[in-house]
């Protein structure tokens, strides 16, 4: 397959907001997206997070590229997040940088094993092939990172679905604690 040339060009990001110029491709996730994803079951639709795609083919020639932006809140006492995902091509990597706002990642391989990594603004997560990842907003404000990944990479969402995560991020006296996660179905 012959790689898709592009034309070399430059897009705008926001580091407060997270925000792209110009158009990007945006999907937003709300509370009835992420329904089996929290402990409890919410009782608004509301925002949850958004994912903002610069616009490259998916292709392992290109690198993909996005912010995304996750609001605070809470559903019950665990702290809003992303969905989370392996890749589909499992060996993929990817790098994140947090631009503002406070939270976690969260990273877990099929066996189970998890580490946990701080985001604020001016830290570089990088993610290794294998790791499953969620990013988590502990903060008040918005957490807003960039990511960047290998365009072949895809997205695994099922086996998160499926299974969930090892370990969830809730409020416990008046701060974030990672706690085992009583629905996690070990492999």
């Amino acid at each position: 397959m012959t790689p898709h040339l592009l034309e070399p060009f430059s897009v705008h990001i926001d580091f407060e907001s997270g925000l792209l110029s110009p158009d990007p491709v945006v999907l937003v996730r709300r509370l009835s997206s992420l329904a089996g994803y929290f402990l409890q079951n919410a009782d608004t639709d509301s925002e949850v997070y958004s994912v903002h795609e610069i616009r490259v083919p998916a292709e392992r020639d290109h690198l993909l590229s996005s912010t995304t932006i996750v609001l605070p809140g809470k559903v019950g006492d665990e702290y809003y997040m992303t969905k989370g995902h392996f890749h589909a091509n499992r060996d993929r990597s990817e790098i994140y940088l947090t631009l503002s706002g406070e939270g976690l990642l969260v990273m877990a391989l099929e066996n189970g094993t998890t580490v946990t990594k701080e985001m604020r603004p001016g830290v570089v997560n990088y993610v290794p092939g294998h790791w499953a990842h969620r990013s988590v907003n502990t903060g008040s404000e918005p957490l807003v990172f960039y990511a960047v990944y290998i365009g072949d990479a895809g997205y695994d969402y099922a086996t998160i679905a499926e299974r969930g995560f090892p370990v969830v991020v809730v409020d416990r006296d008046g701060g974030p604690s990672v706690v085992p996660n009583p629905r996690y179905l070990a492999p």
